[in-house]
């Protein structure tokens, strides 16, 4: 099997040749890792550790948009939503976190439709195509933050919270407008792929470490919908529709399978996402995606728990497919290497 027919195998439970593999770093732990190696294409390091899924996504030629140092020196960069990150400097990396919100004091509908969104037209959706030539034989991914997270960009969340519950209406009509954008952005990738992409990705984290961040209603209410539009949409195109959020989301489950969900990214050390309950519940509907812990265990544990991990959730969540093998999160600068490699080397035939 190439990769893309092994990944494709997974999720449609049609039993594999083995059990596929993803990867995602953090921009510096990739940069190390090719320096470590020598390599000089990304290709040569999803090839290392035998990665099935190769990213795309479209260039950017939109308006220019804003870059400056703060009065601490700090970077500052403007998302072309409009929303502003700074850079902060650990010992471990540079993270960025949102410092301007612009949908700040939304209140009403009116709000919402004189405040400024980005245009799909400000994408070259021809790189797509010259990027998938780059991996012939991989399943391609593409993704984009879902509308729960760009709307927490844009607006702060306990902001937005209050608008869900005293303005639905206002919540609900500046979540169509997310979504509004994404159908055409996701459409316009789909046709400049030509039927190489294979899995749409939005992220939406809707859990914290121990709960949802609102009730399984309320997520019915805001999201059901629009999760059902963009399944529908990448169904179309004979892709598969991966839902990436983070957190304590086992209550939602049910409704993603119900809304046309293919994956669940990521499996996470979290109450609830133990894999021998979501085999035993969901097994066959659904496909996991990830499980390793980036938390504890690959920073902090053995090359030997990893592995030992690692094939745990190989046996527990493979069933003629069903599982694509990857860490719950992107490698942070503080997993060893020794630590990924244990987990990308492990025999994945089953």
């Amino acid at each position: 099997m190439t990769s893309r027919e092994r990944v494709r195998a997974a999720i449609t439970h049609s039993r594999p040749d083995q059990v596929p593999a993803a990867f995602e770093a953090v921009g510096s732990v990739t940069e190390k890792l090719m320096k470590h190696y020598g390599f000089t294409r990304y290709s040569q390091l999803l090839d290392r550790y035998g990665v099935d899924v190769a990213p795309v996504t479209p260039r950017y030629i939109g308006p220019k948009l804003k870059e400056y140092t703060n009065e601490k020196g700090e970077l500052v960069k403007e998302s072309y939503w409009g929303f502003e990150e700074t850079y902060h400097t650990t010992n471990v990396d540079t993270y960025a976190t949102t410092s301007y919100f612009p949908f700040h004091g939304v209140e009403t509908v009116e709000d919402v439709e004189a405040l400024r969104y980005p245009d799909p037209d400000w994408f070259d959706y021809d790189s797509i195509r010259e990027q998938c030539e780059q991996y012939p034989d991989k399943a391609i991914i593409t993704g984009h933050e879902g509308p729960f997270q760009i709307v927490t960009y844009l607006i702060q969340m306990d902001e937005f919270f209050m608008l869900m519950i005293e303005e639905p209406e206002t919540a609900e009509r500046l979540l169509e407008r997310m979504v509004e954008f994404e159908l055409e952005y996701y459409r316009r990738i789909l046709e400049a792929g030509q039927g190489r992409i294979d899995i749409i990705r939005p992220h939406d984290d809707y859990g914290t470490q121990i709960s949802l961040l609102f009730g399984v209603d309320m997520w019915k209410q805001f999201f059901m919908e629009s999760t059902k539009k963009l399944t529908d949409l990448v169904h179309q195109y004979g892709a598969f529709y991966q839902q990436h959020s983070c957190g304590a989301v086992r209550p939602l489950i049910p409704y993603f399978i119900q809304c046309g969900v293919d994956v669940l990214e990521p499996v996470q050390k979290v109450r609830g996402l133990e894999p021998e309950s979501l085999q035993k519940e969901f097994g066959g509907r659904i496909t996991f995606h990830g499980g390793i812990d980036t938390q504890d265990l690959l920073p902090h544990g053995t090359a030997d728990e990893v592995r030992a991990e690692t094939e745990r959730f190989i046996r527990t969540l493979h069933r003629d497919g069903g599982y694509i093998l990857m860490s719950s999160q992107a490698f942070e600068g503080d997993v060893p290497i020794e630590n990924i490699e244990a987990l990308y080397d492990v025999d994945r035939r089953i």
